[in-house]
């Protein structure tokens, strides 16, 4: 009998329970409903993004760079940042969220470099998102690094070139960063820091092209101290 005493309490406070639910819910259904279905429409606009309007748009920001692309690689470094229609800088501004869009930023960057622009060099170098390629990531800071000297701001530039020199492992870049590091530090006065970089330049690469030529350097910094 006890036993049935129980089941029945606990059956009573269930339904209790329940019954709490369905006046919550009659009380609160129009609300519940409204962010339910706002839910769902931020779901289906996820979906809808990520499977169909990136992918588009990553597609055109392809076929909108192939021009620039060309006429950078031909030397015609103006036309390929400024033509108003498929210039670097219109593929950045108009597809600033794609890849495409974003390697326009490095091109426009490394374009204005070579014109001698060190301001817009530095301006667009700095949008580009390092963390889509190792080795165009770190590439582009030690580019920022040099514009960044050129415009007189010399402890920026030594951050970068330091930052760029460990940004990753890669051999097809960090060779070559640890030594312009060095060199960029050693040219500033700074000639322990100098000797950091050319160290871990031969024991990490001790093959590397760089690293036959960082023995001078070393023997000048180490004089130096």
């Amino acid at each position: 009998m006890a036993e049935e005493k129980s089941t029945n309490a606990a059956g009573h406070a269930e339904l209790s329970q329940l019954d709490k639910l369905q006046k919550w819910y009659e009380t609160n259904a129009k609300n519940a409903n409204i962010a339910l279905g706002a839910s769902l429409a931020v779901l289906i606009l996820l979906i809808a993004y990520f499977s169909w309007y990136k992918p588009h748009r990553e597609n055109l920001a392809q076929e909108a760079i192939y021009k620039a692309q060309y006429w950078f690689e031909n030397d015609s470094i103006a036309l390929a940042i400024n033509d108003p229609v498929d210039g670097f800088l219109t593929v950045a501004g108009s597809y600033g969220s794609t890849k495409a869009g974003n390697l326009a930023n490095y091109y426009a960057g490394l374009g204005y470099y070579q014109l001698a622009d060190y301001a817009n060099a530095e301006k667009y170098l700095d949008k580009f998102c390092t963390k889509q390629d190792e080795v165009l990531g770190a590439l582009a800071i030690g580019m920022l690094a040099d514009a960044q000297m050129e415009n007189g701001k010399q402890e920026e530039a030594l951050k970068n070139y330091k930052k760029a020199a460990n940004f990753s492992d890669n051999e097809a870049s960090a060779p070559f960063l640890l030594f312009k590091a060095g060199l960029a530090y050693d040219y500033t006065g700074n000639k322990k820091e100098a000797l950091e970089f050319f160290n871990k330049l031969k024991k990490d690469y001790p093959l590397s092209n760089e690293a036959s030529e960082a023995d001078k350097y070393i023997a000048k910094a180490e004089a130096a101290l």
